[in-house]
């Protein structure tokens, strides 16, 4: 009899002591995790950031620091972006509870998100009218003349943007270039002459230091009797002309030769020229048709050519370049007519338009 009552005390004893148990057990708080936020980016407008409703930053328009500790649970939480002063949500990201440092990054054009940046450095010379540089189709860039411009580049990781030149005020394209997100630092370099342009514009030092590197295109203003054929300029030296009657001396051939062949497409071509017998030398240049000694032009008679100062050949009387050792220059010629009374003859060469201080 006392063993029945005994169980009969005990067993239900065991059964509340397991129920108390196993309640305990569900009432354990769930465990809190703390990870460290970190946002970076720009942004052209303030923005705030919100996490389980509450704001938890709002940075000044401009570059975007954010560091801050956020409690997190097992259950994933969202972080939400915005503008100031709106309910939209441009952005939201999962935060979860590991790993502990977790970074976000923000590029805001006032439009979208993007989640990375690239620089674009613009450099160039517009010799004639106006350019303007689009972003898919946008224009955040015009200039002429000296145009040197560092842009960031808003663009999401793996994808590409698209950059066009256009002249202000008209719609064709004369230069596109696509931006790719995994180049940190990307380049425009250009010449624009007014109607075509040409890019990848690059001043090199010369191979050897004792030279001058020469970058030059050609551009005639005699186009109703220039044949439209590739030219070469061949390079003489002189001494400085002290007046206009040392004109009428010509130079002295360079040799072995030196000739530099100008495309008719506009494009750069370049040489290196050897160090002058001294310091009161120049070099000058004769322009003739590429692999000839003749002019590049249909007729060399009047009215061309005045009947009174017929042609002569300029065998380096005019078209002057100033050496200077270890530089690089970038040059526009155009084809000049020289009369000079003391010979009674005009004679072909160039005029140089230094643009080397652009591209520097």
């Amino acid at each position: 009899m006392k063993l029945k009552i005994f169980t009969l005390f005990f067993l239900p004893a065991i059964a509340a002591l397991s129920f108390s148990c196993r309640k305990a057990e569900l009432l354990q708080p769930e465990p809190v995790k703390i990870i460290q936020l970190n946002v970076t980016g720009a942004s052209s407008v303030q923005l705030e950031y919100l996490y389980k409703d509450s704001v938890i930053a709002a940075p000044p328009a401009g570059g975007i620091n954010v560091k801050t500790l956020l409690t997190v649970k097992d259950q994933q939480a969202d972080l939400k972006v915005r503008k100031k002063g709106s309910t939209e949500i441009l952005l939201s990201k999962t935060i979860t509870a590991a790993p502990f440092d977790q970074f976000i990054s923000i590029f805001y054009d006032g439009i979208k998100i993007y989640n990375s940046s690239v620089s674009l450095n613009i450099k160039g010379y517009a010799l004639a009218g106006e350019l303007e540089f689009s972003l898919d189709g946008k224009v955040f860039l015009s200039g002429t003349g000296t145009i040197n411009n560092l842009s960031p580049i808003l663009i999401d990781q793996g994808n590409t943007r698209e950059i066009t030149v256009r002249r202000k005020g008209e719609t064709a394209v004369l230069l596109t270039k696509t931006i790719e997100s995994a180049t940190p630092r990307q380049n425009i370099n250009f010449f624009f002459d007014g109607t075509k342009i040409v890019d990848n514009v690059k001043l090199d030092p010369p191979v050897n230091a004792a030279n001058m590197l020469v970058s030059a295109k050609f551009e005639t203003l005699f186009a109703p009797q220039f044949k439209n054929v590739d030219v070469d300029l061949v390079f003489y030296t002189r001494l400085k002309p002290q007046s206009t009657a040392a004109y009428a001396t010509a130079g002295t051939k360079v040799m072995p030769e030196i000739r530099l062949t100008l495309l008719k497409d506009g494009s750069f071509s370049q040489t290196e020229l050897p160090p002058l017998p001294g310091a009161n030398y120049i070099y000058s240049f004769d322009i003739v048709e590429k692999g000839t000694n003749t002019v590049p032009y249909t007729t060399t008679s009047a009215p061309f050519v005045l009947a009174t100062f017929p042609f002569k050949p300029n065998e380096g009387r005019y078209g002057e370049i100033n050496f200077e050792a270890g530089k690089s220059k970038l040059f526009v010629i155009n084809d000049t007519k020289n009369v000079l009374a003391n010979t009674r003859g005009t004679y072909f060469s160039g005029k140089i338009t230094d643009l080397s201080q652009y591209f520097q």
